[in-house]
């Protein structure tokens, strides 16, 4: 009985350290690319295993998406995030920048593919759910207690702190990270009418 627990033990074991590879694979590759990029003959590549195995594991390459957003992406997302300082505009507007630094250009391809990939769209839906909820939560100090006007300035604040926003300044202005953060910061500095720190 203990060998037949033990094997099944190092079989468990095996298997789950296959599933984090996979995981590790997909979610660089969807880091680095396009959804519709990357195949599930580039995951297994990378992660050294067939395609049949993903397919054991996950299903599709939606699935395989759907999971590492779940498991990965969005876990580093709420640390990060979690970083900052309710009612600190400094605070709060350092934290959503240095969270876009990694998931910035990847968020951005998704937003490009969501009408077209149902996975896709499911994962932005769910992302501008939270950033309304964490924008709401870290500003809560500094809007008024409840009414439209609180709505309002959550939802222009939603858009200071927008990715497309810190995307417009980064790249397509050209800015670096301290002339990005400082053009957010004076944007929601105007929003709520002084620093908060």
């Amino acid at each position: 009985m203990g060998t037949r627990r033990y094997e099944m033990s190092l079989r468990n074991r095996a298997k789950e350290q296959t599933r984090e590879a996979i995981l590790d694979a997909a979610e660089g590759l969807f880091a680095e690319a396009y959804f519709d990029e990357v195949t599930l003959g580039d995951v297994a590549r990378r992660a050294g295993v067939s395609q049949q195995t993903i397919a054991n594991h996950f299903g599709s390459k939606g699935e395989l998406y759907l999971r590492g957003i779940a498991e990965r992406w969005a876990p580093a997302i709420d640390a990060q995030r979690s970083t900052a300082r309710v009612g600190d505009v400094r605070s709060i507007v350092a934290t959503i920048c240095a969270d876009y630094e990694h998931t910035g250009v990847s968020t951005i391809r998704g937003l490009a593919l969501a009408e077209r990939f149902d996975e896709l769209a499911q994962v932005m839906r769910g992302g501008r759910e939270y950033h309304r909820k964490w924008v709401a939560k870290v500003f809560d100090p500094l809007l008024p207690p409840s009414g439209k006007e609180r709505e309002r300035l959550v939802t222009l604040l939603g858009i200071a702190l927008d990715v497309r926003t810190w995307a417009q300044l980064r790249h397509d202005a050209g800015m670096g990270q301290r002339a990005t953060r400082d053009h957010i910061e004076q944007l929601v500095t105007a929003l709520v009418g002084h620093r908060g720190d």
